[in-house]
């Protein structure tokens, strides 16, 4: 099986599949690459990686297509879908005998960008990653689920709030993933403010008081950043 790879699967460190025997990889996903911290990572499978480009006029037929559907890549992401789909290309136009039928390769893309996966089902290309990973907060007691920070349950209240992984199919279908065994026993953590006082509640005022102050803060900080980076 052949992959080609997107920078953010190397960003992320994600392990090749023992099913792949090769990596080919445009020359701006490499440049990306080796600017990153990353290239370790990238050098690791450097004896089964060829870089390559896709030619002009699949770039071109890449780039009209997603105008067309306002999606917004990068270029090396144009080079990523471009490349796949010229190689799928290539290797369909391959004739096929009971001599070669086994020599026959599979082209697939590696990538957890959103804006790629989008692109390549457009021209009906395969995503090796059909199942991506998330995290959410979850609360234990009435299994609602959060993707923004929460100290208690916005349904039920209480201070029951976990960190869980969710696993999300092509359909944005989501599974929670619990450990075998898991347990909820202990899991409730104790929450204080800045001057010791316990929290207890959403509707709790030291609590109310500490969110709005921790608020401010933040939007104290974003005011200011603009400033501090002027002269940079």
């Amino acid at each position: 099986m052949i992959a080609v790879v997107d920078a953010c699967y190397f960003f992320r460190r994600e392990k090749i599949s023992q099913n792949i025997h090769k990596i080919i990889v445009p020359s701006s996903v490499e440049r990306e690459l080796l600017a990153e911290d990353t290239k370790d990572h990238f050098y690791t499978y450097k004896y089964m990686i060829e870089i390559r480009d896709p030619t002009d006029e699949y770039v071109a037929m890449v780039a009209s297509k997603i105008k067309d559907k306002h999606f917004r890549l990068s270029d090396p992401d144009i080079d990523i879908v471009a490349l796949t789909l010229e190689l799928q290309n290539e290797l369909s136009n391959v004739w096929i005998d009971p001599s070669n039928i086994k020599e026959i390769e599979e082209v697939v893309c590696l990538t957890t960008d959103n804006g790629i996966i989008n692109a390549l089902k457009l021209f009906n290309l395969r995503n090796e990653e059909q199942e991506r990973k998330e995290f959410r907060l979850r609360c234990y007691a009435c299994y609602s689920l959060f993707k923004e920070h929460v100290d208690f349950c916005k349904k039920c209240g209480h201070n029951t709030i976990t960190r869980v992984t969710v696993l999300i199919d092509e359909n944005n279908n989501e599974k929670v993933l619990l450990k075998k065994n898991f347990s909820y026993k202990n899991k409730t953590k104790k929450l204080f403010d800045e001057r010791g006082v316990e929290l207890r509640s959403m509707d709790q005022r030291e609590y109310i008081q500490h969110t709005t102050k921790m608020n401010r803060g933040r939007k104290q900080k974003d005011f200011n950043l603009p400033s501090m980076l002027g002269d940079i």
